[in-house]
C-alpha cells in the first residue's frame, strides 16, 4: 500500500511538471507574439532644435503609438536649445522623462552632447583644463661621440630619457644626467647616438571640445561631476524605472592615437614588474630583440588604464544608483584595436551591455561583429547592444536595409537595438538616415519592424551560444606590431601587420563555412577562466559556459607564453589546433621567445612551414599549420578535425546577391535549444539542415509571431551520433526561429 502511495505521488508530481512545462510554453508563445516592451528598440533622439513642451509631447507619443518604440536615448547635440546643461535644458529634461513614465515607455540617459563623450558640452576644459586629454610627445637629436651633449627638457611631464646607439641598438637611461634646473648634461659616448626626450603633455588637436583624460580616474571623476551628478541631483526619482540605461559614446584613441596619461609609467610598473624607461623608444622604432615585447607591454597597459578609467568609472556610478549602462569606443570591430579601442576585451570589462556600432556603411565591421559579443560571452553578460544605421545612406536605407543589416548582426550575437535615429528636427537631419515617424519612406514600416525587433530580442537574450571552435584574439600581434607615427598608418583601425588574418577567417567561418565560433582572449585563456575538460576547451561561466573542440591560432608573429602552454595542455588532451598564414615565433614576455619557438615545434612539427602536416597524438589531439587558409581548405580541415558540426547545411548555400549574407546562430536557454537562421541576402535559401542530437522542434516566425511545426523531420545516425534533419526554406531578406520542445 505504501508502493503504491509513492507511485501515485510521483505520477501526480509527473503530471504537474508537464502542466507546469505546458503553461511556460504557451506563456512564452504569447510572449513570442507580443512581446513586453523592453524588447522593443529605443532609438537615438538627436535634439537638432529648440525644444517645445508640446513638440517633446507629440514626438515622444508618436514613437510609442507609430512605430512603437520603447521609448527614446536623448541625444543632445550642438544645436540643442535650450543650451546643454543648463537649468532650461533640466527642466525640459524633466518634461521628457514625466512624459516618458505617462507613456509607460524608457529613457536612455546619453552621458554627454554630441561625440565622444567626455566633453561635458565644453564645460570640462572651462572648469578642469588640466583634466583634458594627453598625449605621449618625442623630442630627438643624433650626436656621434665622443662629445658633450647639454639641452633643457622639454615642457610637459617626462616620461623617459633615452639614448640609443644607430647602429647597435644599445639603449641608455638619462634621466640621472637631468639636474634640478631640468638640464641635461651628457657625455655621449663614441659612436652615433639618437637621443630622446619622451614627455606626456596636454592634447593640441580635436573635433570642438576637448574630451577627458579617459585614462586617469580623476579626470574623469571630475567629468562626472558635471554631467552624471548633475542629473542624479535631479531625477534620481525616475532612476531604475523611466530611466534603466545609460550611454557612452565613442571612448578611445580615435584621432589621437598617441593618447597617453602622466601616472602612465606608474601603472606601467604595477601591470608589468619593471620600470618602462628604457623601453620607450620601441613606441617609434626597432629596438632589437625585445621590440615587440616591449610593445605589447606599453599598449597592453594603456588598455588596462582605460578599461580601469571611463568605462570602470561609469559603472561605479550606474551602480550605485540601480542603473546598467552600455557604449562603445570607435571602432570596436576594426582589423587594429590599438589605436581606437585599445584592447575590445579589456574596454568591456566592466561595462554592462558591450555594444558595437553598425555605422557609417552597409557591411562595414561585419567580420568584427563577434568581437564584442565573445566579449558579452566572455564575462557572462546576457545583453549585447548595437547602435544601428548611423551614417547609412538614406538612400540606400529602406524598410529592407532594416531587417537585413539587423538580422547579420544578431545572428552574430547582438540582442538588443538602439537605432539611429529620430530627430527633433526632421528636416535638418544632419546625420542619416532619418528613423522615425517622420520619415515618409520608412514610417509605414516600423511598427512592424519594432514588432520584429522585440520578438528576436525576446527570444536572443541571455542563456548560453553553442560553438565548438575558439578563434583566438591575436592582440600581441597586433599591439607588436604596431607603431608610432608609421607613413603606412593612413586610417585609423586599419593599419596591421600583413598576416593578420583574424577577421578574414571570422568571415570565412560564419559567411562560407558556416560553423559558429568564439574569439577568446590570450590572456584569460591562460587562467582559469579556461579549463581543458575530456578534450574540450571549458569556458567556465555559470550561464554561458562553452565548449570547444577546436582552437584556431590566426596568423601572427607574438604570442603570450601561457596562452601557448595552455594550447600545448589542450593539444595533448586531445584538442584540435589549427594555426593559418604564419606561426607564432616571438614572445609577448620578454625573454622567453625561445620558448614560444620549442612550443610551436611540439605542436605543428619542426618544419611546419616549409612542410605542414597533420600531428596527432595518442589522445586523438590534432595540429596543422595552413600556410594559406583559403575556405576550402579551412573546411576540409574542419570537416577532418571535428566532423560532428553542431549545425551542418547538407547544401552549403551559395551567395549570389550583391547585398546580404546567410549565417546562424545557436543558444540554450532554459533547457530550450534556439536556432537562428538569417538569410539577409536577396536569395532564397532552400536547403536541409543537420542539427546534433535528436530534438523535437517548432518554427517560430519573428515577422509575424506565428508558431508552427516542422514538417519534414527525420533523424539520422553518423560516426556514433544521432542528427536531426530538417528542411529550411527562407526567402530574401528572411529569418526564422527553430525550437526544441
Amino acid at each position: 500500500m505504501k508502493r503504491l502511495s509513492i507511485i501515485s505521488a510521483l505520477v501526480l508530481i509527473a503530471g504537474l511538471l508537464a502542466t507546469s512545462a505546458q503553461v511556460d510554453l504557451t506563456s512564452r508563445k504569447s510572449a513570442f507574439k507580443n512581446p513586453p516592451r523592453q524588447f522593443y528598440p529605443i532609438p537615438f533622439w538627436h535634439i537638432n532644435g529648440e525644444m517645445t513642451d508640446e513638440g517633446i509631447v507629440q514626438q515622444m507619443t508618436d514613437a510609442k503609438l507609430k512605430a512603437k518604440f520603447n521609448g527614446v536615448a536623448v541625444l543632445p547635440v550642438a544645436q540643442t536649445q535650450p543650451d546643454f546643461l543648463s537649468e532650461a535644458y533640466f527642466k525640459k529634461f524633466g518634461l521628457i522623462l514625466e512624459t516618458a513614465k505617462k507613456l509607460d515607455v524608457n529613457v536612455i540617459l546619453y552621458d554627454d552632447t554630441g561625440f565622444p563623450s567626455g566633453t561635458a558640452g565644453g564645460q570640462l576644459e572651462k572648469r578642469f583644463p588640466q583634466d583634458v586629454r594627453k598625449t605621449i610627445e618625442k623630442s630627438e637629436v643624433v650626436r656621434t661621440g665622443p662629445s658633450f651633449w647639454k639641452s633643457p627638457v622639454p615642457a610637459g611631464k617626462l616620461m623617459a630619457a633615452v639614448a640609443m646607439n644607430t647602429e647597435t641598438l644599445e639603449r641608455i637611461d638619462l634621466r640621472g644626467s637631468i639636474n634640478e634646473h631640468q638640464i641635461l648634461n651628457w657625455r655621449v659616448p663614441a659612436g652615433e647616438w639618437r637621443i630622446m626626450f619622451f614627455t606626456c603633455n596636454t592634447a593640441t588637436f580635436w573635433k570642438s571640445y576637448f574630451p577627458v583624460d579617459y585614462l586617469d580616474t580623476t579626470a574623469v571623476n571630475n567629468f562626472m561631476s558635471l554631467t552624471y551628478d548633475k542629473y542624479a541631483e535631479q531625477f534620481s526619482s525616475y532612476f531604475g524605472n523611466t530611466i534603466q540605461l545609460t550611454f557612452f559614446d565613442d571612448v578611445g584613441f580615435l584621432r589621437t592615437e598617441r593618447t597617453w596619461t602622466n601616472a602612465f609609467n606608474q601603472k606601467f610598473r604595477e601591470v608589468n614588474g619593471f620600470d618602462p624607461a628604457v623601453y620607450y623608444p620601441a613606441l617609434w622604432y626597432n629596438i632589437g630583440p625585445e621590440t615587440e615585447a616591449a610593445r605589447v607591454a606599453f599598449f597592453n597597459t594603456r588598455s588596462e588604464l582605460m578599461a580601469e578609467g571611463y568605462p570602470k568609472m561609469v559603472t561605479k556610478w550606474t551602480k550605485k544608483y540601480g542603473l546598467k549602462n552600455t557604449g562603445h569606443p570607435p571602432g570596436n570591430y576594426a582589423i587594429q584595436p590599438v589605436d581606437m579601442s585599445g584592447d575590445i576585451f579589456k574596454f568591456y570589462r566592466y561595462t554592462d551591455l558591450p555594444l558595437a556600432d553598425l555605422i557609417i556603411e552597409y557591411g562595414r565591421g561585419r567580420d568584427g561583429f563577434k568581437l564584442i559579443s565573445s566579449a558579452s560571452d566572455l564575462y557572462d553578460r546576457p545583453i549585447t547592444a548595437t547602435e544601428i544605421y548611423g551614417a547609412l545612406k538614406e538612400e540606400l536605407v529602406d524598410s529592407l536595409m532594416l531587417y537585413r543589416a539587423l538580422m547579420e548582426i544578431q545572428a552574430r550575437g547582438i540582442n538588443f537595438v538602439i537605432p539611429h535615429g529620430m530627430w527633433y528636427e526632421p528636416s535638418k537631419v544632419s546625420i542619416p538616415p532619418l528613423v522615425s515617424p517622420f520619415s515618409k519612406k520608412l514610417a509605414p514600416g516600423l511598427p512592424t519592424y519594432s514588432e520584429y525587433v522585440a520578438r528576436t530580442c525576446y527570444l536572443l537574450q541571455g542563456g548560453r551560444r553553442v560553438s565548438d571552435i575558439a578563434l583566438l584574439y591575436p592582440i600581441a600581434s597586433l599591439q607588436g606590431g604596431f607603431y608610432f607615427d608609421s607613413p603606412d598608418n593612413k586610417r585609423a583601425g586599419t593599419w596591421a601587420y600583413p598576416e593578420a588574418d583574424y577577421l578574414k577567417i571570422s568571415n570565412m567561418l560564419t559567411n562560407e563555412i558556416r560553423r559558429d565560433f568564439t574569439f577568446v582572449h590570450p590572456e584569460y585563456l591562460a587562467t582559469d577562466k579556461y579549463s581543458v575538460q575530456k578534450g574540450q576547451l571549458h569556458l567556465n561561466n555559470n550561464e554561458n559556459f562553452q565548449d570547444y573542440k577546436t582552437i584556431i591560432i590566426p596568423g601572427g608573429k607574438v604570442i603570450s607564453v601561457e596562452a601557448l602552454r595552455k594550447i600545448k595542455l589542450f593539444y595533448d588532451a586531445g584538442g584540435k589546433v589549427i594555426a593559418t598564414t604564419l606561426l607564432p615565433s616571438l614572445s609577448a614576455e620578454l625573454g622567453k621567445d625561445q620558448e614560444i619557438v620549442k612550443l610551436v615545434a611540439e605542436l605543428f612539427g619542426a618544419n611546419a612551414t616549409k612542410n605542414p602536416q597533420v600531428q596527432t597524438n595518442n589522445q586523438g589531439g590534432k595540429a596543422l599549420f595552413i600556410p594559406n587558409p583559403a575556405t576550402k581548405v579551412l573546411s576540409e580541415v574542419l570537416v577532418g578535425f571535428a566532423p560532428d558540426a553542431d549545425v551542418r547545411f547538407a547544401e552549403n548555400p551559395a551567395i549570389t546577391s550583391k547585398l546580404g549574407v546567410f549565417s546562424y546562430l545557436h543558444k540554450i536557454h532554459n533547457g530550450k535549444d534556439i536556432y537562428f537562421f538569417a538569410n539577409s541576402s536577396d536569395n532564397e535559401i532552400d536547403t536541409e539542415v543537420l542539427l546534433r542530437g535528436k530534438l523535437n522542434l517548432e518554427n517560430w516566425n519573428p515577422h509575424t509571431g506565428v508558431v508552427s511545426r516542422l514538417a519534414k523531420v527525420s533523424y539520422i545516425r553518423e560516426n556514433g551520433q544521432t542528427f536531426t534533419r530538417c528542411k529550411l526554406n527562407l526567402k530574401g531578406v528572411q529569418s526564422t526561429f527553430w525550437i526544441s520542445r
